[in-house]
């Protein structure tokens, strides 16, 4: 792959408005590679190893609980970043980040992470936003979306699985695929028997497109008016 990867790494709604002198040094200092499908680029409990961009290809951020139940909580498009919280503290990552189908990656090693982040306030500052918006948008869900009806909990989910996860303005939303009706149970907390009576509902208005083990966003203007309640099916 040709040198061209390297302003791929300047696509995403955090990296693109950072400081000129950061974007360059980022760019100087990141290496990329290629990962098979299921492959994972982190693993979650493994020390810090850098911040991850995804040059092409699709990944699923997965946290695992202790039981093995594993909770998707965003998706990776190209362009996006991720690893910032053990970036942040130098700990172990929080969860692992797997392809969905063949990737190519690129890394900024911990080395150039500190190098470049931790040099002063201002530039520590630029790695918190990430971080500080997830936050913001955990505690949305738990006041509000944790206690809305399950349609709109399911649209709001789906939504915001459509964003990269660490947005602080919302944006564009992707349609989703390669998404299944078991992911998006695990995502919402909601039983698998209510997300298909859900997901048949919106199926049924050409909404979303239900397949085998696949759900695809057909129509996100109408989601987003379901997540906001100002659209209630009939």
């Amino acid at each position: 792959m040709n040198q061209t990867w390297r302003q791929s790494l300047l696509t995403s709604p955090w990296s693109r408005n950072l400081p000129g002198d950061v974007q360059s040094e980022i760019m100087a200092a990141a290496s990329s590679h290629r990962l098979e499908q299921d492959a994972e680029v982190i693993r979650q409990g493994a020390p810090f190893s850098g911040l991850i961009c995804l040059l092409t290809g699709e990944m699923h951020v997965i946290g695992t609980a202790r039981c093995g139940d594993e909770l998707l909580l965003g998706v990776l498009r190209p362009g996006d970043w991720t690893g910032f919280l053990a970036a942040l503290d130098q700990g172990c990552y929080a969860f692992s980040v797997r392809a969905m189908i063949e990737c190519r990656v690129a890394r900024l090693d911990a080395a150039a992470t500190q190098r470049i982040f931790e040099r002063d306030l201002a530039r520590f500052k630029l790695l918190l936003a990430p971080e500080l918006a997830v936050s913001r948008g955990t505690y949305h869900y738990f006041v509000e979306t944790a206690y809305r009806p399950p349609m709109l909990r399911l649209a709001e989910r789906m939504i915001g699985l459509g964003r990269w996860p660490y947005s602080v303005a919302p944006g564009e939303a992707s349609r989703l695929e390669k998404i299944s009706q078991t992911d998006l149970a695990n995502a919402t907390r909601l039983s698998r028997q209510t997300i298909n009576a859900c997901l048949g509902r919106l199926a049924e208005q050409g909404i979303v497109k239900v397949g085998y083990r696949t759900v695809e966003v057909i129509d996100l203007y109408r989601l987003g008016l379901i997540a906001t309640g100002d659209l209630v099916l009939e």
